[in-house]
């Protein structure tokens, strides 16, 4: 008996120090605890908090929040509470909000086949200390998103982390007045991006070891139509040099590894005081939708970038050949053989703007004289690759 006990013991320590989920508390299922705990947000009330315990859990379907507004769903910490979806049955996403003023904190969501939190349609959604991944490392496979807010207002993304999403780890799409502060991207195709927005601030993050670190896109064909207004600084943007595995055909599919930042149709953007370190293939990428050479049909959609203003930042390039897997890397491999550059600009301009030496208002404060930066004139096959910054040498208007 006493041989049996210590045996009991034993098994039991063994299931509760590995990452096989566990039952919450004597008696519960993770069937049970999933149906309380959707019970609880079917029918929550204003202001009500929705406390997930302690454990790592598995569950087969997603959980949801339709409708009512100023709740909080809590764990006990991000690796503390972990949620995993990998044999889901049911549904994409992890967690799913379509509710205003939603916390969502102190948690974890593993695995799943979507996205691992999508918020669509808030007014008000703060997701703090809440880590997303999957277990199984950089697969094509893998959900596109670990925090999706999208088609919302007044986002805070804080102390997060995400890694290994097949699109990006943090991101925030057609959603006006965007903070993402203070969290960790590394590992995803792309680290942090925002996407068609409006007046969004990305600081003191850390993106590393991405495809691309961060990225600043207007896409054409979604409902939100153009964004505009983003300032990325203080952050720390570091060796993002990971293999791009996005599934064929996803837009990020196109970033070459040895990424710091692109903007790609963005407009007023601002750039400063960041720390872009380590790429093998282009620090900043400033490139109108055109250079995508991807068709559209969306007569409202403004495929340029324009009033960029960079200044302030920390460049060290990675010696090394530019990326040779995807066509971005290779072009600028050819035109720059074994030479990453720090700014590249692609010098497609639009030709309703004023006439002028800088009709994009693309403007570069860079100290140093070691700045690689070149405006390529991709729009004439190349034929006048500037390397001075030139008219470019200005501040923000």
């Amino acid at each position: 008996m006493k041989n049996a006990t210590i045996a009991i013991i034993f098994l039991f320590l063994i299931q509760g120090c590995g990452n096989t989920p566990r039952q919450p508390v004597p008696g519960e299922t993770a069937t049970e605890l999933y149906n309380r705990i959707q019970a609880q947000l079917i029918n929550a009330q204003p202001g009500d908090v929705i406390e997930i315990p302690e454990g790592r859990y598995a569950f087969d379907r997603p959980l949801s929040l339709d409708g009512i507004a100023n709740v909080t769903i809590r764990g006990a910490g991000m690796d503390k509470t972990v949620l995993f979806f990998k044999d889901q049955k049911v549904g994409a996403e992890g967690l799913r909000i379509t509710a205003d003023s939603v916390t969502i904190e102190n948690l974890a969501i593993m695995d799943t086949k979507g996205d691992a939190i999508k918020a669509q349609d808030c007014n008000g959604i703060t997701i703090r200390n809440v880590k997303t991944s999957w277990s199984g490392g950089p697969d094509e496979n893998n959900g596109g998103y670990g925090l999706y807010p999208v088609s919302s207002k007044n986002v805070l993304i804080e102390n997060c982390e995400a890694s290994y999403a097949s699109d990006a780890g943090i991101y925030v799409g057609q959603c006006e007045n965007v903070v993402v502060r203070n969290s960790y991207a590394h590992e995803n195709v792309a680290g942090i991006e925002i996407e068609n927005c409006i007046n969004s601030e990305v600081y003191n993050n850390r993106a590393e070891n991405n495809t691309g670190g961060i990225l600043v896109f207007d896409l054409p064909e979604l409902p939100a139509g153009n964004g505009r207004g983003c300032k990325v600084y203080d952050n720390k943007i570091i060796e993002n040099n990971h293999k791009n595995f996005a599934p064929e055909g996803n837009i990020v599919g196109i970033v070459p590894p040895g990424t710091g930042i692109i903007l790609l149709a963005a407009k007023g953007v601002e750039v400063y005081n960041n720390e872009i370190i380590g790429h093998k293939t282009i620090g900043t990428a400033i490139a109108s939708y055109y250079i995508t050479e991807k068709p559209w049909n969306d007569e409202h959609y403004d495929p340029y970038t324009y009033d960029v203003y960079i200044h302030g930042n920390r460049y060290e390039r990675k010696r090394a050949v530019p990326d040779l897997s995807k066509d971005f890397g290779k072009l600028v491999n050819y035109l720059f053989p074994g030479k990453p550059q720090d700014i590249l600009y692609d010098g497609i301009i639009d030709a309703e703007r004023p006439a002028g030496p800088n009709p994009m208002n693309i403007c570069i404060q860079q100290d140093g004289e070691d700045l690689r930066f070149a405006s390529i004139d991709a729009a004439n096959d190349f034929e006048q690759v500037q390397t001075e910054l030139g008219p470019y040498g200005c501040a923000a208007e």
